[in-house]
Parts: C-alpha cells; sequence; structure tokens
C-alpha cells in the first residue's frame, strides 16, 4: 500500500512539475526588447525552416531575426550528441545559425548580429545566454553563430518554467471564439481623448494578450546578470551544425 500510495504521490508531484512549463502562459515587458514568460512552453515547427523546432515562446524572435538578419537555422531544439548535454538545444532554446544565401544572407549580416548579441566575449546583452561565434571553439564565421536563450533552470528534454526572449510571444486564439479574446486590434475609444498620453513625451505602451506592461527604465539596462538567481548558469558549446562546405 505504502509503494503504491509513493508512486502516485510521485506521479501527482510530476505532473504539478510539467504543468508549470506546459501550463497558462504568462508574459511581462520589463524592457523595450527584454519580455519574462512563464508557463506555455512546448517544442513546436519553425516555420520556413522545415524539420527544426523551438520552444514556441521564442517564434517572435526567430522571425525578426530572419526578417533582419536574414539567417538560415541550422538546427534548433536537438538531441544530437553534437549539443552540450546541460545546454539549450535539447530544451529548444537554442539556435545554429549560418546565412540564407538565398534571401541574400551573408557572413557580414551574421557578424553582424553575433556582434550586437554579444557586444563583449563572454558578456551577451539580455535575453541571451550564451553566443557561440569568432574566439569560441567549433563556432565563428564561415562556421555556424550559435544563439542560447536565458530561461530558469530546468531538466533535459524538458522545457523551462520561465524564459527570457526580445519580444513577449503571441499567446494562443481560445477555442470556439475565432480568436477575438486576443484581437491585438485598436480598441474603440468611448470618451474623447481616450488612449492619448496625457503628458507630453510620456512613453505609453499596449497591454494586451496577456503582456503586463512595466514602465520603461530611464537610463541603463538588463543584463543577464541583473536577472541574478533567476537564471541557470551558462553553458558553453564546444560544437554545433553547420552546412556542408558545398553548399
Amino acid at each position: 500500500m505504502r509503494t503504491a500510495a509513493l508512486t502516485i504521490a510521485l506521479a501527482a508531484l510530476a505532473l504539478v512539475a510539467a504543468n508549470f512549463a506546459t501550463g497558462a502562459m504568462r508574459s511581462e515587458k520589463l524592457a523595450p526588447r527584454l519580455c519574462e514568460t512563464t508557463g506555455g512552453g512546448r517544442f513546436v515547427g519553425i516555420p520556413g525552416s522545415p524539420g527544426e523546432r523551438i520552444d514556441r515562446r521564442l517564434l517572435n524572435d526567430v522571425r525578426m531575426l530572419k526578417r533582419k538578419y536574414k539567417i538560415f537555422i541550422t538546427d534548433g531544439y536537438s538531441l544530437d550528441p553534437v549539443h552540450s548535454r546541460n545546454g539549450e538545444h535539447p530544451i529548444g532554446l537554442a539556435l545554429d545559425i549560418v546565412p540564407d544565401i538565398r534571401r541574400g544572407g551573408s557572413w557580414k549580416l551574421i557578424s553582424k548580429l553575433a556582434k550586437w548579441a554579444e557586444p563583449r566575449q563572454n558578456r551577451p546583452r539580455a535575453p541571451f545566454r550564451w553566443v557561440g561565434y569568432n574566439g569560441d571553439p567549433g563556432h565563428g564565421r564561415g562556421h555556424h553563430l550559435h544563439l542560447s536563450w536565458s530561461h530558469s533552470e530546468t531538466r533535459y528534454n524538458k522545457p523551462a518554467r520561465t524564459v527570457y526572449s526580445l519580444r513577449c510571444p503571441t499567446p494562443a486564439k481560445p477555442k470556439g471564439d475565432g480568436g477575438k479574446a486576443n484581437d491585438p486590434a485598436k480598441p474603440k475609444n468611448t470618451k474623447k481623448g481616450q488612449g492619448k498620453s496625457k503628458k507630453k513625451g510620456k512613453r505609453q505602451r499596449k497591454n494586451h494578450g496577456g503582456v503586463k506592461a512595466t514602465p520603461v527604465p530611464a537610463t541603463g539596462g538588463i543584463t543577464p546578470r541583473s536577472l541574478g538567481r533567476r537564471l541557470a548558469p551558462p553553458q558553453p558549446e564546444t560544437g554545433g551544425v553547420t552546412l556542408p562546405q558545398s553548399r
């Protein structure tokens, strides 16, 4: 009886733990290019990258990187032993990147992205956890760029409970209402002047789709280190996936 009760209790705890990542998704804008999302983790396909998957909370970041830097994704979520077991590929929070030549991509653009993501060696800007490029074994111009996103601690092959991204994820549309509950269309004003800033020069932020707006810091910024104990420790990679030299 005791063994059966213990088994049931452990199963219940495992279910609760899983729900932390796959339950309701809550996002909060911490800064202009930093969003904290808790819950909602799930590995999904990356549009335009057949066979590649990622934590769905990063899809908006991936779309932006593809559009701005013309990237081609060689690997995302992966359990391939070429990647660090304690890194972000096994939890869907990392990308291996090369230029998408067919869309006008180049190593110059990839280098520009790497420099922006990591202005100083081993000092990436939030939300990136680790950036692998020039100076890192198995990475660099002509091979591939690795980007990892910051997150709370988790286990191998399990979505993290909390993820940090450049853009807040788009909430899933609830069934049965055609997505109207999450429609980001501008609401109709019921009073004259409603929706306009009351003070000249004061920055306004929309609050919709489950994203909580917070004041924008007047000076300074947020780095992975400033997020403190909320983050899992960095895990450098020594390998990754590039394209064949003939491509």
